[in-house]
């Protein structure tokens, strides 16, 4: 079974964004990871912009 894996980029102010969804509906985050902060991929540019 293929598996899909969304990716959300906001222009500077992701944390932001989700650090208001978290609040409005009560959640926490299970894990917050940073893009710079992911190890590079085989066959993935380092920086992809679409």
């Amino acid at each position: 079974m293929a598996t899909v894996n969304p990716y959300l980029t906001f222009d500077g102010n992701c944390e932001a964004a989700f650090n208001f969804y978290k609040s409005a509906f009560c959640g926490d985050f299970s894990g917050l990871n940073r893009f710079g902060e992911m190890p590079p991929q085989d066959g993935m540019p380092r920086f992809l912009r679409i």
